[in-house]
């Protein structure tokens, strides 16, 4: 698998980071996790075709996290401008947490057809596995509202956990056990820890109790970026850290 980063920041406008989006590409599958502000275009420059896409998984309802659902839903919709050989019918589902189809609906409900691609499924989730194509997904709850989800993804003998926007949670170490590839937030620093998200020390500790191989330590705030939690962090486990980047590419 191929993991490439479109957005590595949060709702603060940044010259950096854009907000939350991740492309997770296997050999037959190529899923979104998370569609934030930027996504879309940042498709383009990391050169995949939006039209490729199979799957997109949202961790939670926030607007940094969904915020690029309707123009890449209006993008999917008229294909006349940009042709796909695979036909104006590839199938994009759509899946999301608690209360998932009624946001979709809202949406619908202002921007009528003009977001309803040829092909579009929606699928509310609730905890637990089940496969898609040549994926096995697993959701677990964490803490950070109501709609929180973070995710595995296991393929081919590979393993990566998105944890989403998440407090210190033992659902996230459960799920990340032994993984090859924990993408985990750490919004802020430990001094200035608010709740519903993680600080260095928290992620050092999920790191050691998962025991993943590698983390891609994501989801700065500014002032994360200014005290370089990173840093921090990796002083302090055994996994490989990697600090997320707009546009890096991961192979898995």
């Amino acid at each position: 698998m191929k993991l490439t980063i479109l957005g590595s920041g949060t709702l603060v406008p940044s010259a950096h980071r854009g907000s939350s989006g991740y492309v997770l590409e296997s050999r037959s599958t190529k899923v979104l996790l998370d569609c934030g502000s930027g996504s879309t275009w940042k498709l383009a420059h990391a050169g995949i075709n939006y039209m490729e896409i199979d799957h997109i998984f949202f961790s939670h309802l926030h607007p940094d996290h969904t915020g690029d659902l309707v123009p890449f839903l209006f993008a999917r919709k008229y294909t006349e401008w940009y042709p796909y050989r695979g036909g104006k019918d590839k199938p994009l589902r759509l899946w999301g947490g608690e209360g998932f189809i009624d946001f979709f609906n809202n949406l619908k409900s202002a921007y009528k057809e003009w977001i309803v691609p040829e092909g579009l499924d929606i699928e509310e989730i609730e905890p637990g596995s089940f496969d898609t194509g040549d994926l096995k997904i697993t959701a677990s709850k964490v803490p950070h509202i109501d709609s929180s989800l973070a995710y595995r993804i296991d393929c081919e003998g590979k393993s990566i956990v998105y944890s989403g926007d998440t407090d210190y949670s033992e659902n996230l170490i459960q799920l990340s056990q032994d993984v090859d590839l924990l993408i985990i937030e750490c919004a802020l620093p430990d001094e200035h820890k608010r709740k519903g998200h993680l600080t260095p020390k928290e992620v050092v500790k999920i790191t050691n109790e998962c025991g993943a191989k590698r983390i891609v330590v994501t989801h700065f705030y500014p002032v994360s970026d200014e005290e370089n939690v990173v840093e921090q962090i990796r002083k302090n486990v055994a996994a490989e850290v990697i600090e997320a980047r707009d546009l890096l590419e991961i192979e898995i």
